[in-house]
């Protein structure tokens, strides 16, 4: 591969000098960022890192100093609001500048995860049945009436599992009611309630523009949860490792998929990747009942942590991690 000029751009919780990186490469919360930083300077090419915050104009002098051959885009947010996201793709789109990933049209659409569903769901790919509630809409027993119970409630845009705890799972109305209105209070956003599927719940990477790369997938498993007990992740679930070590959750690969099922659980996210215009990297999160596959929600630019579920089930696939890290790159100088 040709030795590249890449700006490696990702948000930052304050904001900071770049002289200042030094000190948090080694820590837990820049793992991902490193694990990247390190990679590309062992395949050669030059790396400048950027911490963007809530000041768009140091990163475009940057951009117009450097010139860069590439923007490994790793940014989530800007000034804290993870709704910009695509924001700062599309501002890379208009000056031209090749970047890794998804674009702002994808971001914006898989962002809704209400709006992924109705696209699918008239695609013929199984889905909960869902409802949206708006920050300004206020929910009543009347509006959930024929609603199918027990049902799954969780900010519509939000990623990571924020604001998803034990009480998104609601067993009637009038829970889904409490928990629609203190997720609009608390995090001031558009809420989502799900038809909860009680079923496995397995993560499919992929890696390609065009021609598509299917890794094997990954499962979450609840080894310590009662068996009567309804499992999903949580935010607790995915970043508190003492509550997953007490609950035995981790992920692992998805055994027992008959031939027939892994076709078909490969093709349909394939499909997906494709419809919701997801380019060079992303995933698919959905829940396997009955031998029938309901999409959760994908996630183009999905975390890729070199211990992370991605990068582990491409290394499955005989994909290793450097190798990993170039492949995203040529994709995005080919898109």
């Amino acid at each position: 591969m040709k030795k590249l000029k890449i700006l490696l751009l990702f948000d930052i919780a304050i904001k900071m000098d770049p002289k200042e990186y030094r000190g948090y490469w080694s820590t837990p919360d820049w793992k991902t960022e490193n694990d990247v930083r390190k990679a590309l300077v062992r395949l050669g090419h030059h790396v400048i890192p950027y911490g963007l915050y809530d000041d768009i104009e140091p990163f475009l002098k940057l951009v117009r100093d450097e010139k860069p051959d590439l923007v490994f885009n790793m940014s989530e947010a800007f000034s804290g609001q993870r709704s910009l996201e695509p924001n700062i793709t599309a501002l890379m789109e208009m000056l031209g500048v090749p970047f890794t990933g998804a674009g702002a049209k994808c971001l914006q659409l898989c962002k809704d995860k209400g709006l992924t569903k109705v696209i699918l769901d008239y695609h013929d790919i199984k889905t909960p049945k869902f409802v949206v509630f708006k920050n300004n809409k206020t929910a009543t027993a009347k509006l959930m009436h024929k609603f199918p119970f027990p049902a799954f409630v969780k900010p519509l845009q939000l990623e990571s599992s924020e604001g998803i705890s034990q009480q998104s799972y609601v067993a009637t109305p009038k829970e889904a009611i409490a928990r629609i209105k203190f997720i609009q209070e608390r995090y001031n956003c558009d809420v989502i309630v799900e038809e909860f599927i009680d079923g496995r719940e397995v993560y499919v990477s992929i890696l390609g523009n065009d021609k598509l790369n299917v890794f094997p997938a990954r499962e979450l498993f609840f080894k310590q949860v009662p068996e009567s007990e309804p499992k999903f992740a949580t935010y607790q679930s995915k970043w508190n490792q003492d509550y997953r070590k007490k609950w035995g959750i981790d992920s692992d690969w998805a055994k027992n998929l008959p031939e027939p099922m892994q076709k078909k659980l490969y093709e349909t996210c394939k499909k997906i990747y494709k419809l919701l215009q997801i380019q060079g990297f992303g995933r698919i999160d959905l829940r396997i009942k009955n031998d029938e596959i309901y999409f959760i929600e994908a996630n183009p630019n999905p975390s890729i942590a070199q211990k992370e579920d991605y990068a582990l089930s491409a290394s499955k696939a005989g994909v290793e991690y450097q190798e990993l890290i170039a492949k995203i790159v040529s994709l995005s100088l080919c898109a």
